[in-house]
């Protein structure tokens, strides 16, 4: 018997004994489902942290709304902390959270004092003063405030930038403060 009919019988054998075939298959398929149920708790986080932003920046404009017919270049920076700290406070102070606050669209508090037209996408303020006048379109100018909040994902296996694109973990809100 040559050596390579030999060798053949010998393979053939190896086949039809099926001991140990479960642990094999495991050991291939094991990495690959562990990579996604990873992929799919880090899916799940960003989209929990993605509704906490968004929680967080309604609950912030509501208070800007509700509290901005007196803004003024005085009342400007109390107002940015109020905003930041309503932020905070519902997201927590994880040092990956980032808020910013623009009071018509300026980090000037002297710009509160006046009122402004917005146009476009994206908006262009303009100026109309210290007294609301009448803009493009039938609309009356006003004071703004825009809020802008970042959080850095912190994935378990998917790249750290593969989910912001996905999940925009980096939300803004305008609100109109005055009528």
């Amino acid at each position: 018997m040559t050596s390579a009919a030999r060798a053949f019988r010998i393979a053939h054998r190896l086949t039809r004994h099926r001991a140990g075939a479960a642990a094999v298959e495991f050991a291939v398929v094991f990495p690959l489902m562990l990579m996604i149920f990873a992929a799919t708790v880090d899916l799940g986080f960003a989209y929990y942290q993605k509704s906490r932003i968004g929680s967080a920046i309604s609950a912030a404009a509501y208070y800007a709304v509700r509290n901005g017919n007196t803004l003024s270049a005085a009342t400007a920076p109390v107002m940015q902390a109020t905003l930041q700290s309503i932020v905070r406070s519902t997201l927590g102070t994880s040092s990956s959270i980032t808020v910013s606050v623009l009071i018509n669209n300026s980090t000037n508090p002297l710009d509160a004092s006046n009122y402004f037209c917005v146009a476009g996408y994206p908006p262009v303020y303009t100026s109309t003063g210290l007294t609301p006048a009448s803009c493009s379109g039938n609309v009356t100018s006003g004071k703004f405030v825009t809020i802008h909040v970042t959080e850095q994902l912190q994935p378990l296996i998917l790249p750290p930038g593969f989910l912001a694109g996905i999940y925009g973990l980096d939300r803004s809100v305008v609100a109109r403060v005055t009528s």
